[in-house]
């Protein structure tokens, strides 16, 4: 209320023969503001025809001529815009408006002068907008009241970032690699200790002294023996578990290899193993393929 009152005032100075506007007409012109500003161009256009038809003022139709224009539709803007000439033919931004009229196709300006620009005005008050970038500038109605900029600029939406081809099967089945390849090498160490210590008890069963010939006694070997007894089949139950746990670890990569192949990576899987060879030759060997 405040917002209207100033504004009666201020256009009392300006233009003696100017009116407040009413209440309907600032309720549809909010109205209409926010739906633009949201980017419902077809709502605020209803909204502001709405505003003109309560009284006719001429402002409205360059607020609809540039809810049209946003909408898509530069045929009926053109008409809202001439139409605004017609009925304010005093109108101060008669050249801004011609202007809107030659971009939309409608005929060269009949005067190219530059457009007037509008001094700030408090946010709230009927017709006041806050400033945005725009290569038309906003124009002022013969009442005083400044139409709503044209329509915002748009910001670009940010591409995706690029798919790195990893997901959870292929990262599963390489993990599960890793690991069979850990526990198939600490089978093959196991196993070479298994294998040292029973070299160790044959060595010390079946010593002869070189000069004598005579078996070592007993109790000269038997820590040594004791000891490879028992780091023998310890080894080799090491080894055995190793292995056993690096063929699982396999079993699951091959699994997930398939599940990325067929599920997870569509039709070009992002890891796998291959044949090497085709035909007969295919089961050659295999190869890695990233």
């Amino acid at each position: 209320m405040h917002a209207i009152l100033i504004l009666a005032t201020v256009l009392g100075f300006a233009a003696p023969a100017a009116r407040a506007p009413s209440a309907d007409e600032q309720r549809l012109f909010d109205e209409g503001l926010r739906a633009f500003q949201s980017g419902d161009a077809r709502a605020a256009e209803k909204a502001w025809k709405a505003g003109y038809a309560v009284a006719h003022d001429p402002a409205f139709l360059v607020r609809i001529g540039e809810a049209q224009e946003k909408a898509g539709a530069p045929g009926e803007a053109l008409d809202s815009y001439r139409r605004y000439l017609r009925e304010a033919s005093d109108a101060a931004d008669r050249a801004d408006i011609e202007q809107r009229i030659a971009r939309l196709g409608g005929g060269a300006p009949a005067h190219p002068t530059p457009p007037l620009l509008p001094p700030a005005e408090a946010p709230g008050e009927f017709g006041a907008t806050p400033p945005a970038p725009d290569l038309h500038p906003p124009s002022r109605s013969p009442a005083g009241r400044v139409p709503m900029p044209a329509a915002d600029t748009e910001r670009p939406t940010p591409p995706p970032p690029p798919d790195s081809g990893w997901n959870r099967y292929n990262i599963t089945a390489v993990t599960s690699s890793g690991v069979a390849v850990v526990l198939l090498g600490a089978a093959a160490l196991f196993a070479a200790q298994a294998d040292s210590a029973k070299s160790d008890v044959n060595r010390l069963y079946n010593y002869r002294d070189p000069l004598t010939q005579a078996p070592l006694r007993y109790s000269a070997v038997a820590n040594q023996y004791q000891q490879a007894m028992e780091d023998g089949p310890r080894n080799d139950r090491n080894a055995k578990i190793a292995l056993i746990g690096s063929a699982a670890a396999a079993a699951v990569a091959v699994t997930f290899f398939v599940l990325d192949a067929k599920i997870g990576g569509g039709a070009e899987p992002a890891v796998a193993i291959t044949p090497t060879g085709r035909g007969v030759a295919a089961s050659g060997g295999l190869t890695w393929r990233f």
